[in-house]
């Protein structure tokens, strides 16, 4: 359906420097007097309970993107780099370094990078407990691709209130796509630098009442790392990646008001980890693989049972293993999550509406680890939930709401969290205010909270400690959006959020010991966006973002995080069946793991693609333009073995749609 309005903020990405925006401008005052048709806004499933209501409406910070359109357009292919390129606030850090794949990537957003304070959802399904399970936020991060995602949404602040703990910077949201139109086949293939092949096979349609989505891929690469020491010593094929990714989803109407959704994911992965030999000392370089499992099932009900009330049931269960047999520090660590979800709407009248229901995630996490000697860490976690939110629009262009949730987990007490939003249109809904202040909480888990001892792969001993108190946070951030053009907009957004008894650890004679930190820490800073379109300039688009942040701990920076970050992408079609671009990525004052600084670092990228008929599409990409090498991942062992990031790579391939 196509109506016509304003151009959302974030419905392109895209990019142009400011030189080429101000001797665009006679061209795209000629284009604000047209009358354009556009698709309807994104929606965002997430930000209020569920349901589906454009992204503006909100008064959080949400960025809502399409998969899709960055896969065919910006030959985006996997989400870490859609997060790092597309949405402002964010820095990704790969464990394997930029442009190698596989590793684990730690997702900092607006200065906080703990891999416990962002909760992943996909398919409606929470993968993390209230109180974080290892790294599987990074471990999902490092190997999505965007071929079997319909919407990517990232939520950044006060989103503690909607889905409780462990969304203390945000909530990455994520959806299989529905089958639409007539059936369809879609084959793609890749190859380039370092042995890299990508390939994906996509079935799609509707048969009746029936719509289907199939997706399978496979992605490989040798990586071919290197160390900052001495010449820089190449470590071939010492960073091998495979990965095999499914994704099923069904829906089917039963009547006209009720309808089922069922889904699959799986992936299986493995990733030649460049570790260390810790049953000597001093340590000597070793190869480890790293295996990565994951299985998701979900199945929801929605009905709309009037004009006015809409309900719906979703159980699912996610289940991943990952293992690392490496030289005298072998590791395993194992997830099981299952969640049943009752979720309620109903609109009061045309100023009213209300969302609730009830929740229960039970999520058991255990890591296995020692020489010889097995070393449990378990981490067993009910947690019962009961949510609401009300939102009040007093006229059309003004929301507000309001939404509250309680916790009761078996590992720590029942916590209330609150998140308050605010949004309003005016100027001819060219201009927008919006704002939202919440609070929210990490706890410990059950080992964290227990008289328990656990040996860990490197032979450290960490204690347990009963008297954990959960850690908490308030955010706040507020912001400007002004259509500055038909289909040009800019936005600016200050945010600031206090972290409060955060869970960390204090090495002792006997062990490391959990404790919560004295005084408090805070991430604080500004982001700025632009973005736009010139449908009859050849096409073009952009998007360009930059975020300051200043995240302190006392006097220190937070550890692994960047002051800066730049993100932005210019692309345009000459002609119809040609599209060409551009892309930049920067960092500047990052620090490590100790918060010692390290090297800034910039990335271009070139894309092309052309379209040889209805059936063939040829695609290029030259990934890190310049060849900028940088230290991607420090070393635990010494400076001289920090591994650098892949450097200048080159990718070709084709797309046949049937």
């Amino acid at each position: 359906m196509k109506q016509k309005q304003n151009a959302p903020l974030w419905g392109a990405a895209r990019v142009v420097p400011a030189l080429v925006l101000a001797g665009s401008c006679a061209w795209a005052q000629n284009e604000l007097q047209a009358e354009i048709e556009t698709e309807l806004a994104p929606v965002t499933v997430s930000a209020h309970g569920g349901q589906a209501v454009p992204y503006n409406d909100t008064g959080v910070s949400v960025t809502v993107l399409n998969p899709a359109e960055l896969r065919d357009t910006q030959q985006l292919y996997n989400v870490s780099d859609a997060l790092t390129t597309q949405v402002p606030g964010v820095y990704v850090m790969p464990g394997g370094g930029m442009n190698q794949r596989g590793n684990a990537s730690y997702l900092v957003v607006r200065g906080l990078k703990s891999d416990a304070y962002t909760q992943t959802m996909l398919d409606g399904m929470r993968l993390n407990s209230g109180s974080g399970n290892g790294l599987v936020t990074s471990n999902v991060l490092a190997r999505a691709n965007t071929f079997d995602l319909g919407q990517l949404e990232l939520l950044r602040g006060a989103e503690a209130a909607t889905y409780g703990g462990g969304c203390m910077a945000g909530v990455l949201y994520m959806q299989t796509p529905k089958g639409a139109g007539k059936p369809s086949l879609t084959l793609f293939n890749e190859g380039g630098s370092h042995d890299s092949y990508l390939g994906n096979l996509t079935a799609q349609g509707e048969a009746g009442k029936l719509a289907y989505f199939l997706s399978a891929t496979y992605e490989h690469t040798n990586n071919d790392l290197e160390t900052l020491g001495k010449g820089k010593v190449r470590l071939k094929h010492a960073g091998r990646y495979t990965n095999r990714a499914e994704a099923l989803r069904l829906d089917y109407a039963l009547n006209e008001s009720t309808h089922v959704t069922l889904s699959y994911r799986r992936e299986d992965a493995d990733y030649a980890y460049r570790d260390f030999d810790w049953s000597s000392y001093p340590p000597s370089p070793a190869v480890s693989p790293y295996v990565f499992i994951s299985n998701l099932l979900t199945g929801k009900v929605e009905s709309k049972v009037n004009t006015r009330y809409s309900t719906s049931l979703m159980a699912g269960y996610y289940g991943s293993d990952s293992s690392m047999p490496a030289p005298g520090s072998p590791y395993s660590a194992n997830l099981r999550n299952v969640q049943v979800e009752w979720r309620n709407a109903y609109r009061w009248n045309e100023h009213h509406r209300s969302t609730g229901g009830l929740a229960w995630n039970r999520s058991l996490y255990t890591a296995d680890s020692g020489s010889g000697t097995r070393n449990d860490s378990r981490s067993l976690e009910n947690v019962y939930a009961l949510f609401a939110e009300h939102v009040y629009s007093p006229r059309k262009s003004w929301e507000n709401s309001l939404a509250l949730r309680w916790d009761q987990s078996s590992v720590f007490s029942g916590l209330p969290t609150a998140r308050a939003a605010s949004s309003y249109r005016f100027n001819r809904e060219r201009s927008r205010l919006f704002g939202s202040i919440g609070r929210g909480y990490l706890a410990p888990t059950s080992f964290q909270r227990s008289n328990s001892t656990y040996v860990s792969s490197w032979g450290a001993l960490y204690h347990g400690n009963p008297d954990l108190d959960v850690e908490q946070n308030l955010t706040v951030d507020a912001g400007f959006e002004q259509e500055y053009l038909r289909d040009h907009r800019a936005s600016v957004t200050l945010f600031w959020t206090r972290l409060e008894d955060h869970i960390g650890t204090e090495e002792r004679a006997d062990g490391y010991h959990y404790i919560n930190a004295h005084g408090h820490s805070t991430a604080q800073g500004v982001e700025l966006a632009l973005r736009g379109t010139w449908e009859r300039a050849w096409n073009t688009g952009y998007s360009l973002s930059y975020t300051l942040t200043q995240p302190k701990s006392g006097d220190k920076q937070l550890a692994e995080t960047a002051r800066q970050v730049w993100a932005g992408d210019i692309h345009t079609s000459p002609t119809e069946r040609f599209t060409t671009g551009v892309g930049l990525s920067a960092a500047v004052g990052r620090t490590d793991w100790n918060q010692q600084r390290q090297d800034n670092y910039y990335i271009l990228r070139w894309y092309a693609h052309y379209t040889l008929s209805e059936h063939l599409r040829l695609h290029l990409r030259v990934e890190n333009l310049t060849n900028q090498r940088f230290v991607a991942e420090p070393s635990w062992v010494s400076d001289a073995d920090a591994l650098l990031n892949a450097g200048t790579s080159v990718h070709a391939g084709c797309t046949l749609s049937f």
